[in-house]
Order: C-alpha cells, then sequence, then structure tokens
C-alpha cells in the first residue's frame, strides 16, 4: 500500500513518529525494541506504508501506550486501509 504520503498516511505517519520522538527513541532503538527493520520504521513515518494490526501491536507494546493512543492508531490505519481498497476499486471499475 505505497504511494506518496497524503491523508491518513501522513497523519498516521506522523502520529507514530511524534509517539517515537515522545518516548525518546531513535528509530534504532525502536528496531531493536520491536524487531522491525529501521526501513520498515522510516515508511511508517513517512507515510509511504500501512502498518498491519500486528506491527502496530509491537509498536504500542514497545511504547507503553494507553488504550486511547492504541485506539487511535487503529483507527487511522483502518481508515487508510479503506481509502486505499476503495481507490483500487474505483480504478479497477475504470
Amino acid at each position: 500500500m505505497g504511494g506518496p504520503a497524503t491523508g491518513e498516511g501522513a497523519s498516521l505517519g506522523g502520529l507514530l513518529r511524534s509517539i517515537r520522538l515522545d518516548r525518546g527513541m531513535t528509530q534504532e532503538q525502536l528496531c531493536e525494541a520491536t524487531g522491525l527493520s529501521v526501513r520498515s520504521i522510516r515508511d511508517l513515518e513517512r507515510g509511504v506504508s500501512c502498518p498491519r494490526v500486528s506491527t502496530l501491536r509491537l509498536l504500542t507494546h514497545a511504547w507503553g501506550l494507553p488504550d486511547v493512543q492504541v485506539a487511535e492508531l487503529h483507527r487511522l490505519a483502518r481508515a487508510w486501509r479503506d481509502r486505499s481498497r476503495r481507490l483500487l476499486r474505483q480504478a479497477v471499475a475504470e
């Protein structure tokens, strides 16, 4: 689900980056804490890829986020996936 960082992707990516920085973590430290690659984290923060539910689980666990923030991250990711599916269906129909 790559592409330009717009809409939900930019919002989600910016939020992920903000949370990481608020926790005082580098991308490398987050990689060590989650097992994700630096490239994966970079792409998520830039809004060019949408995290899977399992990836969000790794991130939120590493950060120890409260339920309200976890729910917001899942909401943004779901909105992004839904929008991407809609756009794909429209492109196929044309």
